[in-house]
């Protein structure tokens, strides 16, 4: 069709009065203190921590339910009501969201969306602008978007939303050493186990039962629980042999969330091979060397009493850890944790510690650590198009073969658009050099 200038000029005017009778009006729906009662969906990030988040909540008098696990229909939602110029992991979060709004088992009057932020340089910065961006065009832009952070945050109207930290504090770090513990057990004996499916079984009721020692908030209890978890996994039948082991380090939510990840985990057991992953506890626990390094660099100025307090609080920390690696080291899973200082002086050797965006230093820390255990084998995921993992992981892969010449290191960009095919003959090369 072609067009004239006069109808040129008339089409682009109408495009301008658009423009001006729609402009864009912000994200009006705000949590505040008459919204406490409100159920708060958030996303489901990973099986051996999500179940506890409810329970955490319930205690400081929030009603949060999880999404169902991700899923293609969240992918689906997620690249409809989103947009692909954003990082797979923002994709899933928006489509776990709304694909449970849409389900029709709430009603969307009383609910409210949580998620957590880490901020930073990283994309997960604008989550929630592009969260509150996709429930509108979805039709929910009533429903408030609240941000589960201990620390400042962007985009933030919540005045109505405080977590009572030293309430919930004991529990919630006592619920991820024991997640973490409960997670190594079943990696180990779910690729050994003779009778299929046992394994699964153990890990779900353990985990059942963690959660309801959680509601009842009480932390000792979860030292005594994870002592019968691992009586019950060294009672499994296990084939009494070498099995290969195959590191998995990237970004934090195709790491450990199974569709995220293009289920790579479970199809690299079918071949046989036992997948070693970075405990949970240990993403947290760089923020002690962060802090130093930061401070050493000039970039944060911290007070003398906090400076005396960051070394401190560690040493609770790794107090307390310990108790937990006393009852694992009966386990004939038991793999030690190893001090994030240790870690960090092998990132030292491929980078700069004041690399701290995306996953920062450690996936050259976990790598480095991996080849000092003997796993030659390492798969690095990211999300396609994820700059700042790209940076710190395929860009630092020249240097950490040099240092460790036996390493066979593997990148995988995810993202909704890739062949699962391609993944698993690439997978292929790996396992079978």
């Amino acid at each position: 069709m072609i067009f004239n200038m006069q109808q040129k000029k008339e089409i682009a005017s109408q495009a301008v009065n658009n423009v001006k009778n729609n402009d864009y009006i912000g994200y009006t729906a705000f949590f505040g203190k008459k919204d406490r009662h409100r159920t708060v969906l958030i996303p489901w990030f990973t099986d051996f921590l999500s179940p506890f988040i409810p329970a955490i909540a319930k205690l400081s008098g929030y009603n949060f339910v999880n999404c169902p696990k991700t899923s293609k229909t969240s992918a689906d939602i997620g690249l409809k009501y989103g947009n692909n110029e954003v990082c797979y992991p923002a994709t899933l979060v928006l489509g776990d969201l709304i694909a449970e709004i849409q389900s029709g088992k709430h009603d969307p009057e009383t609910l409210a969306v949580g998620i957590s932020q880490t901020g930073g340089q990283c994309r997960a910065t604008n989550y929630i602008g592009m969260v509150k961006a996709g429930l509108k065009s979805a039709g929910y832009g009533n429903i408030p978007v609240i941000v589960v952070s201990l620390g400042g945050v962007f985009q933030n109207e919540q005045s109505g939303f405080k977590l009572p930290v030293f309430k919930i504090l004991n529990i919630s770090i006592n619920g991820f050493f024991f997640g973490d513990a409960l997670n190594q057990l079943f990696a180990f004996h779910v690729v050994r186990e003779k009778e299929k499916g046992r394994s699964q079984q153990i890990f779900d009721n353990y985990m059942e039962l963690a959660t309801n020692i959680i509601l009842k908030n009480k932390p000792k209890a979860l030292l005594g629980l994870l002592e019968d978890a691992v009586k019950d996994y060294n009672s499994i039948e296990i084939y009494d042999r070498e099995y290969e082991k195959v590191g998995l380090v990237g970004e934090i939510f195709v790491k450990y969330n199974n569709y995220g990840q293009a289920h790579i985990t479970e199809w690299l057991r079918t071949k046989g091979m036992e997948v070693v992953t970075p405990s949970m506890i240990e993403f947290f626990m760089q923020t002690f060397v962060n802090q130093r390094e930061n401070v050493k660099n000039g970039i944060n100025r911290l007070s003398e009493i906090t400076l005396k307090l960051l070394p401190f609080t560690y040493k609770l920390l790794q107090k307390r850890l310990s108790k937990f690696e006393k009852i694992m080291s009966k386990s004939r899973a038991y793999v030690p944790e190893e001090n994030i200082y240790k870690i960090a002086e092998k990132a030292k050797e491929i980078l700069s510690l004041s690399n701290q965006f995306g996953e920062g230093w450690m996936i050259a820390g976990d790598v480095a650590s991996f080849a000092t255990k003997g796993i030659n084998r390492v798969v690095c995921v990211q999300p396609f198009g994820c700059i700042a993992n790209h940076i710190v992981a395929k860009g630092i892969e020249k240097r950490l073969k040099k240092n460790y010449p036996t390493m066979n290191l593997l990148f995988l960009d995810i993202d909704g658009g890739m062949a699962e095919v391609n993944l698993h003959n690439r997978l292929e090369f790996l396992i079978t050099e």
